[in-house]
């Protein structure tokens, strides 16, 4: 099963990063592949420009289209998302009509330093996610709290979260096969 994959951070040696190459590399084991679309040469969306989206932007709804499920990799900024990561979902929904998002089932995972990990993100693109009528992810979480302590050298390399993150992508693997 394919899964697309959007990371909501272009920070050099970003923990949200690390946490998606991680679930690259472990996916296959859980009967998954997730492939990554990069966002980070998205401009600033403008409906004056939506005709007409970027080369990158292109590339990535292919990506997405091919794919289930798009996971969102999710950094929290100020208790909400971060503008990076909702200039890529408004680039990627637009025109309006697109097929890209539109009943596109959604899992959510990320990183933070604090102690929430990224709860409020994830709450905050759930409650987006219905405008796309779309199913959301539930049956697990994965929220990565205390990220500076987690990882090493951009791994992941707490064995706790390496455990969690496999029950999350075996649970993302059995709900994707019930979604159809």
């Amino acid at each position: 099963m394919r899964v697309s994959a959007l990371c909501g951070s272009l920070r050099q040696d970003s923990y949200n990063q690390a946490l998606l190459e991680t679930a690259v590399e472990r996916a296959p084991g859980h009967g998954l592949e997730i492939v990554q679309a990069s966002i980070e040469g998205f401009p600033m969306f403008s409906q004056d420009a939506e005709a007409e989206a970027p080369p990158g932007v292109l590339a990535a709804k292919e990506i997405i289209q091919s794919s289930q499920c798009l996971l969102l990799v999710t950094p929290e900024h100020n208790y909400g998302v971060p503008g990076v990561l909702k200039n890529a979902v408004d680039w990627l929904s637009r025109p309006f009509g697109d097929p890209t998002l539109r009943g596109r089932p959604l899992a959510l995972a990320g990183a933070s330093t604090g102690y929430m990990g990224t709860m409020r993100a994830q709450l905050a693109w759930r409650q987006m996610w219905h405008f796309f009528r779309a199913p959301v992810f539930s049956e697990a979480e994965l929220t990565v709290s205390f990220a500076a302590s987690r990882f090493s050298d951009g791994r992941l390399t707490d064995e706790e979260m390496l455990a969690q993150l496999d029950q999350y992508l075996d649970a993302l693997h059995g709900w994707l096969e019930r979604c159809g």
